[in-house]
């Protein structure tokens, strides 16, 4: 059989399990007064899952000899089996009604099966024209009370040995209830009734006076245990059973008296023929005029038939479950399995376009990166919708920035807008909370569908991203976020079905667009989780509208954001932009943290806002300027300002589009302080702000890394020191050489094993962690590793694993790890990480000296050319700084073991390349180190210092 096939198989049994368990469940409770409703639902149900044509349920009536239609369905166009609800003749079919009174079904593919005996069923059969059927017993207590069939007149069919297990488990589920509701309708017209007892009840019932002795019983009870009434009434029950079953009755009446209200308890026990029976007994107290009990009514009920179809639909459900489980694991291994290969794909075509291509090539990667790109979004919908579908997947709470996810999310899609010159805009309103409690990546996962379809569908015009609070109740925000585009629209009647799976506006969206039909379903899944709505707004051609709103709990306000800028209020900020929806949503920014905000269309128009306040109150301080106008460029414009004395101390501050990256060495010569990139983030404009008026103090420091500085200087630090841990060639191919690109290297190890020994010999910046490793995986690596750390340093451990499942990044932390970056990997923040991570170690030592004070004797020595000597000498040089860094780090911890290994080191090189003052040092540090002599070791490393000219080191 293909792999499809078992597939699909799986599929249909997992459905008949849950149709199974949807009927149990139905049933379980099911009460008198909708029995018959839920019985034609059902029979709709599941005849329309087996694509049947009729289905109908007799019960034989008291008098065997005739039966009832009680519950029939059929399908649209088909007629019912019967018009009218009326007792007929059992033997009309004597064939049929026999092979169904002794056999566990009857089967008949088509008409031409019957027997020869089967005369009348044949007729009969004709008449309806029926082609299959199936009749299935309805047994109470092994006792034939009816049937269940299942019809198709339309195309015969062949019963299959599953669909009549199906069936038959169903029937049972049918039995059971109606007999249940049979008798607790006969109950209940007991209770209500004038005696307190009902001798033609099926339910046992009987009342004691106390706990041994009974006053009455009904027939039920007394044939239960093969007796007469008047063998049990007024009697004890030590004179009536054996002394087991006298002991068993006494210890449950004990509890019931005890109980002293209603009571319910299971009781096993042996009926006359021996047989272990369940009995469900309830009890109920009569009390006299002083509230002492005067008897304790009993009934039970035989619940052994129900307990045992019960426990073969538990395992029923346990096997549905046990499928849930292995389709989850079977969604992580395809998810590792799929991102491995993808993340070799993304790497090598990340490599390729670093390299020298013509036009041609470079448009065939920038192609197959978008094509990469757009089948991982689809791997990752499917593994999303099924965990949705699994109800396996959670929701994080957790403090995050709101603001910041959402400006995140809109960054993203922002040079795909660019690339299309569709405008992208960011309004938060000032009321939106800055942090709240809740799920971030899923909020951001529901916003990038939604940007993201509108970047698709939208060819010219805007796209609009608007956050509100609408209300505040008990430090609960209900917010409120809208997606506008002015692209294709969706036609009206696909609006009511654009949020279902696989689903699209029409076939041609899919031809030209492309997508799965997943982000949507998904996104309204993760709302409906959230607690919130989504719905959608569009016209045809004119665009769509999508809002959703979401409850989530205020860390911290807005107003709390507010006070790291209080020193900027009353500052008069000019706004430069032709663009209206920019200069409002920067103009908005700032007039909510208490800017003076001046806003001009065009650079004529600003040049007259500074003078006309030059001598005022107004004058304007700081300026932001739009890159491209329509009546000069930003550029010409800050010339112009150069040639006006009293403008020259205004701080100018560059805005420009994704597209259009900042030079700041340009900018800077035409006086800009910085430069900010469009979608404009409130933060970013504030902290720039901040930082060109001097006041960088006043913001954290994060927020001024976001702001492109065109002072910046580059300092001269040592490369990073970085170890990768992979046993997948491609990937550790992919990961060295992209690092290469960035003029860096790693350290390799292939397994957790290769990689503590790495870590114990040598510190490390950052070390990248994969998880699934023979030998020793990357989790107990990890442990292993902090388990040596202790109190001496912390090395940062990042995961960097195509495990991508729910709970994965949660397992990875409590492993002890310091952060997670899934595969494919996104190079961006690997090297974020990096620098995030790098010690500053700066090269304060004149190791050139080192090169010319040996290089002749070098060359001499070794007969080398000077060139050649040169070079070798230069390599060393290179390794010198991290070796001194590191003996610098040892002293200072006092780690003597590590001290005496990178002294081994500093004189293993040394000594090779003739180096003699720097190796007979290195010879006695190593000593004094192995007899832990700290004073003689900081002794010794200040003439290593010295000969490399080294005045400090950090």
């Amino acid at each position: 059989m293909s792999g499809k096939g078992s597939y699909t198989n799986i599929n249909y049994s997992n459905d008949c399990l849950k149709i199974i368990n949807s009927t149990f469940q139905k049933f379980l409770d099911v009460h008198s007064v909708n029995y018959l409703i839920e019985l034609e639902k059902t029979l709709e149900d599941i005849g329309t899952f087996f694509d049947l044509d009729r289905m109908y349920i007799y019960y034989f009536s008291n008098d065997p000899t005739f039966m009832k239609i009680e519950c029939q369905w059929n399908k649209k166009g088909v007629e019912p089996k019967r018009e009218l609800q009326e007792e007929e003749v059992v033997y009309a079919l004597p064939w049929l009604i026999r092979e169904i009174k002794n056999n566990e079904f009857v089967a008949i593919n088509n008409i031409n099966e019957f027997p020869k005996e089967a005369i009348f069923e044949t007729e009969n059969f004709s008449k309806e024209g029926i082609q299959s059927s199936l009749m299935v017993p309805l047994k109470n207590e092994n006792k034939l009370i009816g049937f269940m069939g299942c019809e198709r007149l339309l195309k015969s069919i062949t019963w299959e040995e599953e669909q009549i297990n199906v069936l038959r488990d169903i029937s049972k589920i049918f039995s059971y209830t109606r007999s249940r509701i049979k008798k607790e309708k006969e109950y209940e017209n007991a209770l209500y009734g004038q005696a307190i007892l009902l001798n033609n009840s099926e339910s046992q019932i009987w009342a004691l006076t106390n706990v041994t002795s009974y006053a009455t019983v009904n027939e039920a009870h007394a044939k239960f245990f093969g007796k007469k009434k008047s063998d049990i009434e007024y009697q004890d029950l030590y004179d009536i059973f054996d002394i087991d079953t006298a002991n068993k009755l006494s210890e449950v009446n004990w509890e019931l008296f005890q109980r002293k209200g209603l009571a319910k308890k299971e009781v096993q026990i042996k009926n006359f023929k021996g047989e272990n029976r369940l009995l469900q007994i309830k009890s109920k107290p009569q009390r006299d005029d002083n509230g002492n009990i005067k008897y304790l009514i009993c009934t039970a009920e035989d619940i052994t038939e129900q307990r045992k179809a019960e426990t073969e639909l538990y395992k029923a459900k346990e096997q549905a479950e046990a499928a849930n489980i292995a389709k989850s694991q079977f969604l992580a291994n395809m998810s590792h399995e799929i991102r491995t290969p993808m993340n070799g794909i993304f790497g090598f075509l990340e490599l390729l376009q670093s390299t020298n291509l013509s036009l041609e090539q470079k448009e065939f990667i920038r192609e197959a990166k978008s094509a990469s790109e757009i089948l991982l979004r689809i791997i990752n919908d499917i593994l999303d919708f099924s965990k949705i579908e699994a109800k396996k997947l959670a929701m994080e709470k957790i403090k995050f920035n709101l603001r910041s996810t959402i400006e995140d999310a809109v960054s993203l899609y922002a040079p795909k807008a660019a690339e299309k010159d569709v405008e992208i805009y960011t309004m938060i309103k000032e009321e939106v909370p800055e942090e709240v409690i809740g799920d971030p990546a899923r909020i951001k996962q529901i916003l990038n569908n939604l940007i993201s379809n509108a970047v698709k569908f939208t060819e010219k015009g805007d796209i609009s991203i608007t956050v509100d609070c609408l209300e505040e109740e008990n430090e609960m925000a209900l917010l409120y976020f809208k997606v506008k585009d002015t692209g294709i629209g969706i036609h009206s009647e696909h609006i009511n079905t654009i949020f279902n799976s696989f689903s699209q506006a029409d076939a041609s969206t899919t031809r030209k667009y492309g997508g799965t039909g997943l982000g949507l379903a998904i996104s309204s899944e993760l709302v409906k989780m959230m607690d919130g709505e989504i719905r959608v707004e569009s016209i045809l051609g004119k665009g769509s509208t999508f809002k959703f709103n979401l409850k989530l709990k205020i860390s911290k306000r807005a107003s709390d954001y507010k006070l790291a800028f209080e020193k900027l209020k009353g500052v008069n900020v000019l706004v430069v932009d032709d663009n209206i929806n920019n200069k409002k949503i920067v103009s908005s920014y700032l007039r909510e943290t208490g800017f003076n905000v001046f806003e001009a269309a065009d650079g004529a128009n600003a040049i007259t806002t500074i003078l006309s306040n030059i001598n005022t109150k107004n004058k304007i301080s700081v300026a932001i300027i739009d890159y491209e106008m329509m009546d000069m460029s930003g550029y010409e414009l800050a010339t112009t300002l150069k040639t006006i004395p009293f403008a020259k101390d205004i701080k100018l501050i560059l805005l420009n589009s994704v597209m259009q990256k900042c030079d700041t060495k340009i900018a800077k010569e035409y006086g800009f302080s910085a430069c900010l990139t469009k979608p404009v983030k409130r933060n970013d404009l504030l902290s720039c702000i901040a930082m060109v008026l001097g006041l960088k103090s006043e913001v954290k420091e994060e927020n001024l890394a976001r702001v492109n500085k065109v002072d910046k200087e580059d300092k001269n630090v040592l490369k990073p020191r970085i170890l990768l841990v992979d046993d997948n060639e491609m990937n550790r191919k992919i990961v060295i050489s992209i690092l290469k690109s960035r003029d860096m290297s790693c350290d390799v190890a292939v397994d957790g094993l290769e990689a503590l020994k790495a870590v114990s010999n040598k510190d490390y910046d950052v070390v990248f962690m994969d998880c699934q490793m023979p030998v020793m995986d990357g989790y107990e690596c990890t442990s292993k590793i902090r388990d040596m750390d202790e109190s001496k340093k912390h090395t940062t451990i990042v995961a960097m694993t195509a495990n991508a499942m729910e709970g994965d990044y949660k397992k990875c932390i409590e492993a002890g790890m310091d952060d997670y970056i899934s595969k494919p990997i996104n190079f961006d923040t690997m090297f974020n990480i990096i620098e995030k991570n790098a010690k500053e170690r700066e090269i304060t030592g004149d190791y050139n000296r080192i090169i010319e004070d040996n290089i002749d004797y070098f060359a001499r020595d070794t007969g080398l050319e000077k060139d050649d000597a040169k070079e070798i000498l230069e390599d060393y040089v290179k390794c010198l700084p991290d070796l001194i860094f590191s003996i610098n780090a040892a002293i200072d911890d006092k780690d003597f073991n590590k001290l005496a290994r990178v002294s081994h080191e500093l004189k293993g090189s040394s000594g090779s390349l003739r180096i003699m003052s720097i190796y007979e040092l290195a010879v006695k540090l190593e000593e004094a180190a192995k007899k832990q002599e700290i004073e003689k070791c900081i002794e010794i490393f200040i003439k290593i210092k010295d000969l490399c000219n080294i005045k400090r080191s950090k």
